[in-house]
């Protein structure tokens, strides 16, 4: 019982910060990120790229942190 006590509060401090990780347009800073290929390896790295890619530049024209 005492691990479950002491998970719960951890939970809750990792749910405050992955929601001010998010952009103002609301979405995940993942998705204002492409994937692309490092040399001639089988590694990847994220990249930024402007506008978020679900709502668009029309609504976000790059990532901006924080909440709205």
């Amino acid at each position: 019982m005492p691990s479950a006590m002491v998970s719960r509060p951890t939970a809750e401090t990792a749910g405050e910060s992955y929601s001010r990780a998010r952009c103002r347009c609301g979405h995940l800073p993942t998705h204002h990120m492409v994937v692309v290929p490092i040399g001639s390896t089988f590694s990847f790295r994220l990249e930024p790229t402007g506008p978020c890619a679900i709502c668009g530049e029309s609504n976000c024209r790059r990532f901006q942190p924080g909440a709205p």
